[in-house]
């Protein structure tokens, strides 16, 4: 079981008393060491991740206590079960809650960005987005990106996993992952956003996982 929430930064206002009384001490100071846009992404996401985990898994004893693995991916201490990740891109706050290890990646959608790609992707997926035509170059590079952030989340790998050293191919769906270096089975989605602005991906350590339901919140 896969969830994903996703909510509007603006919705909600990190400096309201009632708001942050449902996070944790320790959260709230990591929060408010951010400034302008990041303090309030970084405070819609973990606002979101309370309220995901509440309404997928209603015995957890709230607020949350989170800790950061060796490779950088935060972990429920008192919940090893329960997986999760956040993401967060320009108005939008995201967060995915499972049964297994999950990475999910929001990226707000501009034109130019493909440097990126022929600085950092893989040969094959450079090759491929070459091969298209220009008007749609820009969504495929975006569907790759954060197919490829969902991926290395889930891993829990960190900047340890570089974004070269394996492929994702999207010229069919659901895409297919191609990595020698990480064990095990993934499951990668692309999941219609309302916000066409923007480009979110999932990824699930299970193999032909269902995809996950997707709510909005405003």
């Amino acid at each position: 079981m896969t969830a994903v929430y996703a909510i509007p930064v603006s919705a909600v206002n990190p400096d309201d008393g009632a708001s942050r009384a449902r996070l944790s001490r320790s959260r709230l100071e990591q929060i408010d060491r951010r400034r302008d846009a990041a303090r309030a992404q970084g405070f819609a996401a973990s606002l979101l991740l309370e309220y995901a985990v509440a309404q997928q898994f209603p015995w957890v004893v709230h607020p949350l206590a989170i800790s950061i693995a060796e490779g950088g991916k935060p972990y429920l201490v008192n919940e090893p079960g329960i997986h999760f990740s956040l993401s967060h891109s320009g108005g939008w706050a995201v967060c995915a809650v499972s049964d297994h290890p999950v990475g999910v990646d929001i990226e707000r959608c501009e034109p130019g960005r493909r440097d990126v790609a022929s600085r950092f992707f893989h040969r094959e997926e450079v090759r491929y987005l070459n091969t298209l035509l220009p008007s749609t170059q820009d969504d495929a590079f975006y569907k790759l990106w954060t197919l490829k952030e969902s991926f290395v989340k889930t891993t829990g790998r960190g900047l340890d996993l570089p974004l070269r050293s394996f492929w994702i191919d999207i010229r069919r769906m659901p895409p297919r992952l191609d990595c020698s270096e990480v064990p095990g089975a993934y499951s990668l989605f692309l999941p219609d956003f309302a916000d066409r602005g923007y480009r979110l991906a999932v990824c699930v350590e299970q193999a032909n996982a269902e995809a996950p339901t997707l709510h909005i919140m405003e």
